[in-house]
């Protein structure tokens, strides 16, 4: 692909990009809201085919970002009659990172949190799971060197929202969409009390996947999304303070999209306002980048902050796939698609 008019040489850093693999061992199936086949079994043979490319590609990723979703949540109705011991998600999981090992050693993958692994886990044994950061020896040695900012809330489990630095000049954004949630959450965790709290006031449904009574943007009021809540919205802001100070452009990573685009006003993050309202302050964000749509959506807002979701792995066609390889420039993010996913350049205006 052509990097721009002065191709590979104005290319600070690269890194690969692929969302909602959503791998389990079972037959294909339509999406019972669109459709749409999601081919399960597929998703592993199109993440082997993008773990060659990466590792192939003259211009090497520094990294991957894994937005989201990784198996599906069917994995946790799986039972196998001969042994109730037998876990199929943690199969399922141990499947994927086996493909996700082939990188290497110096290709940290960094895994957003999507609904799909938080319907195959608590969010206690997530944190305790190779999905977290900082229990990965590669990410958790890349970040120690590219100035991160942990967070470490007392009486909660490890978060999972950080920030890096790949490059002086930009500072990358992980954000938790599901930090309120009523998924992966005893239902006496304060997280769940205020999740189901913030939902019922506009879904009434006994099924919180149901979107009945719920019009125009009260759609994203369903159990599949979450709300980033306060307290991660004050280390946001803090974040992008000292990015901005810093003369670094941001570049925010959340499985759920932030602002509603030009898609039906489903696949939102609860308090979608307040992110907004905390993003718009500051000049210094250049693009938020998403997964959990399914398919492509991108906007550019009234701030010029690129909005940007990309398509599944599990809903590529059988000769397809979906994952892209990320350049990012001084002034741009060329986007090399692969498969499903469209190349594309993002300009910054600012």
């Amino acid at each position: 692909m052509d990097h721009g008019q002065n191709g590979e040489k104005d290319v600070l850093f690269s890194f690969g990009l692929i969302t909602d693999i959503q791998y389990a061992d079972i037959c294909d199936r339509q999406n019972s809201s669109n459709g749409r086949w999601r081919r399960y079994r597929n998703a592993l043979f199109c993440l082997q085919e993008a773990v060659a490319h990466w590792k192939i590609v003259k211009s090497m990723p520094a990294f991957i970002v894994q937005l989201g979703d990784i198996i599906d949540g069917f994995n946790a109705s799986l039972v196998d009659a001969s042994d109730n011991q037998r876990s199929f998600s943690k199969e399922a999981l141990d499947a994927v990172m086996k493909e996700f090992s082939k990188l290497p050693l110096e290709m940290p993958v960094f895994h957003n949190l999507g609904n799909h692994e938080l319907y195959n886990f608590s969010r206690k044994e997530l944190a305790r799971s190779v999905l977290h950061p900082f229990n990965s020896c590669a990410s958790a040695s890349y970040l120690s060197l590219h100035q991160s900012h942990p967070v470490i809330s007392k009486g909660e489990t490890k978060p999972f929202y950080f920030s890096f630095t790949p490059h002086p000049k930009f500072c990358f954004v992980y954000l938790d969409s599901y930090h309120i949630s009523i998924l992966g959450e005893d239902e006496s965790s304060p997280r769940y009390k205020q999740g189901i709290s913030t939902i019922r006031k506009y879904n009434k449904n006994d099924d919180l996947e149901c979107l009945d009574g719920l019009d125009g943007l009260e759609r994203r009021f369903v159990e599949f999304n979450g709300a980033i809540g306060t307290t991660q919205l004050s280390w946001l802001d803090n974040v992008l303070q000292q990015a901005q100070k810093n003369g670094q452009k941001v570049v925010i990573f959340c499985h759920v999209p932030i602002h509603p685009g030009n898609r039906k006003p489903l696949d939102l993050l609860w308090d979608y306002e307040d992110v907004l309202e905390v993003l718009w302050q500051f000049p210094c964000v250049v693009a938020c980048l998403h997964g959990h749509t399914h398919e492509a959506d991108y906007y550019l807002d009234k701030n010029g902050i690129h909005h940007l979701a990309f398509e599944s792995v599990v809903e590529a066609p059988v000769d397809s796939n979906a994952f892209a390889t990320l350049h990012v420039k001084n002034d741009s993010i060329v986007i090399e698609g692969f498969g499903v996913i469209k190349s594309q350049v993002l300009k910054f205006s600012h």
